[in-house]
């Protein structure tokens, strides 16, 4: 076996964890939720956490497929680091348990927003610090202008943590999938 496919299976089980975890709060809203109209955005916010998951799998596979050395240094901060704040990233992800609850979903999702939107947050400077430090280097390539509007992402999720208001949080997901999808959809389109 490659250092790459030690590597993979790792990451892989980690992510995969991640992923397992989000649906299963996706399913739990999407099977109990008594107000899904009023509390749409818990449900997108689950969405872009899915479909980020999802994402740096492949962006994982990318960049260290044809990887024949690697440093501990590197892989704990890049691969290993990122796939840990995503798993914590799904378990944070603010959806109760719907089916014993009494508590409305928006009411929950603003009491326990905060370590969600601080993991997400801490997810996209570490991956912009592993892009800065070890990817781009390597490669000899330097971020588009289409690719620099991720760095308002991080902005968007740590304004997520002062917001205490449902319709701020609605406008808050609106604007983060707006830029977050465009980005993605746009830079795979020029690849």
């Amino acid at each position: 076996m490659s250092l790459f496919e030690y590597i993979a299976i790792l990451v892989s089980l980690v992510l995969g964890l991640a992923i397992s975890n989000t649906l299963i709060k996706i399913s739990l809203l999407l099977q109990f939720s008594r107000h899904l109209s009023q509390s749409w955005h818990v449900l997108m916010w689950s969405l872009l956490v899915l479909f980020s998951s999802v994402a740096y799998f492949f962006l994982f596979w990318t960049m260290y497929s044809s990887t024949m050395d690697i440093s501990i240094a590197e892989f704990t901060l890049a691969p290993f680091f990122t796939v840990i704040l995503f798993f914590l990233l799904s378990r944070f992800l603010p959806i109760n348990d719907l089916e014993n609850s009494e508590i409305l979903l928006e009411d929950y999702f603003l009491k326990y927003k905060n370590a969600f939107f601080l993991c997400f947050t801490l997810l996209w400077l570490q991956m912009f610090t592993v892009v800065h430090l070890i990817i781009l280097p390597r490669l000899g390539l330097e971020f588009s202008l289409l690719q620099k509007s991720q760095y308002l992402l991080p902005l968007i999720l740590a304004a997520g943590i002062k917001l205490n208001d449902t319709e701020q949080h609605k406008k808050l997901v609106v604007l983060y999938a707006i830029i977050y999808v465009f980005q993605e959809f746009i830079a795979t389109s020029i690849e």
